[in-house]
């Protein structure tokens, strides 16, 4: 590598990431060190490699993520662990709240411990430090949500516009026309998508949507109990609703049942619940398998820290809808 420099002119840092594939390096820097590297008839030392990586490696990753308390993204972590554990790692975790702030504490910190990668949930449109850690090269997997970092970067997702598309669709194909929407902040990546299919599924159907029956902002499970029971009681007219995030079904559920109403008004959910087969009625959602998400992202992560030198991935998962009852209600005869 050392001569490699010489004939290329630059410095030996710079040879290093161009044959380790690590990314940061001009595209003229590259042209330079790989006509050396021809002309010297160069070929990098595996086992030697294979011994530096290891011994520079923590044996530690971190991830990033929105709340550690939510089933959704410690079913997640769960995933990453399987993982994780195979190939003798240890997983750091911090829970951002969804503050981009935290967010690039975490990073930061993780960094400063030297972790051997990255699985984040973005909290925003990027942080300047996440962007410069992917733009150097290093192990970042993006999870859940997808951002403009300027550089290709691994990313596993479930596909949201879909999966609220075939659940509102679900719900119209049962004779609902009354259908109300209950989700997260739609400037959350995932939550815009989900209140886009839900719209766009509507306007196939040639239904217009009652804006009055939207409903999209960030609350606790027992908020949302308390917005579902004070929607219900004046918006007795709304035979079906589509709750588009996990804490939003269940603070739902709970009021329909403390309605009386959970057998006379649909609802078919995005993520699924604790319990929701043993409910009566069942609740039929679109499940996002977030252990397999945890999984599949892991797997990117560890190719990426073993140095396989590859395209990054994209994997937008489809999940099928769960029918288990509360999303097979018809409407009553006179409704719509």
């Amino acid at each position: 590598m050392h001569d490699v420099a010489r004939h290329a002119g630059v410095s030996l840092k710079t040879v290093s990431r161009v044959v380790n594939d690590e990314g940061g390096v001009s595209p003229a820097f590259i042209k330079r060190v790989e006509t050396a590297v021809a002309a010297l008839g160069y070929r990098p030392d595996e086992h030697a490699r294979r011994l530096r990586r290891a011994a520079s490696h923590s044996g530690t990753i971190g991830f990033v993520l929105v709340d550690v308390a939510n089933p959704f993204f410690s079913s997640i972590l769960r995933g990453i662990e399987d993982v994780a554990r195979g190939c003798d790692y240890l997983v750091l975790a911090g829970s951002t709240d969804g503050s981009p702030a935290r967010e690039r504490q975490l990073v930061e910190r993780f960094i400063d411990r030297r972790v051997d990668g990255l699985i984040v949930v973005p909290s925003g449109p990027g942080d300047d430090l996440l962007r410069a850690e992917i733009e150097r090269g290093s192990a970042v997997v993006l999870l859940d949500l997808e951002i403009d970092v300027g550089h290709p970067v691994d990313l596993v997702r479930s596909d949201h516009y879909q999966g609220a598309k075939t659940a509102t669709t679900h719900l119209l194909d049962a004779g609902h026309r009354n259908i109300a929407y209950m989700g997260d902040d739609p400037s959350i990546m995932s939550a815009g998508h989900r209140l886009t299919g839900f719209r766009d599924a509507m306007a196939a159907a040639g239904v217009e949507v009652d804006e009055e029956r939207v409903i999209a902002a960030e609350h606790t499970v027992d908020e949302w109990h308390d917005v579902a029971m004070e929607f219900f009681r004046s918006n007795q007219g709304t035979t079906a609703i589509f709750t588009a995030q996990n804490f939003v079904t269940m603070g739902v559920v709970s009021a329909l049942h403390d309605l009386n109403v959970h057998h006379s008004v649909a609802l078919v959910g995005f993520d699924d619940i604790e319990l929701a087969e043993v409910l009566e009625p069942g609740i039929t959602v679109i499940p996002q398998m977030p252990r397999e998400l945890g999984r599949r992202a892991a797997e990117l992560l560890f190719t990426q820290i073993d140095g396989g030198g590859r395209q990054r991935s994209q994997i937008i998962i489809d999940h099928p809808l769960i029918k288990r009852g509360s999303g097979e209600i018809p409407p009553p005869p006179e409704a719509n």
